[in-house]
């Protein structure tokens, strides 16, 4: 590997690992028999800084980061709905089952409709 790709790996692992901490802690204060997640050495930037300025920053422009970056996966197509949207089958599969929609069931199948 480059050290390009070394360096970006390597951020990856530590902002994932900030932010892992940061909810983990979060979700255990105030519970009964929970410590603390360990702190590795170095870690005071990534608590201290990263984290609170990466939660304030809109998903719109970390995306552009990273895809600027290019620390994005590559040969997929990106969902169509944003994140908070409701999921909505695809159009090709919406098509296909309209009384699904409307709340009626499906009729059951005769001997001559499952023969052809």
């Amino acid at each position: 590997m480059s050290g390009l790709s070394d360096a970006k790996r390597n951020l990856r692992e530590r902002s994932e690992g900030a932010l892992r901490r940061a909810v983990l802690s979060e979700i255990g204060r105030g519970q009964p028999g929970t410590v603390e997640p360990y702190r590795p050495k170095g870690d005071r930037f990534w608590r201290v800084f990263f984290v609170p300025v990466y939660r304030r920053i809109p998903w719109a422009a970390k995306e552009r980061a990273m895809s600027a970056l290019g620390m994005t996966a590559k040969g997929w197509k990106p969902p169509e709905r944003k994140p908070g949207e409701p999921w909505r089958p695809p159009p090709e599969l919406a098509a296909k089952a309209p009384a699904a929609q409307l709340g009626e069931k499906p009729r059951a199948r005769s001997g001559a409709d499952q023969a052809s």
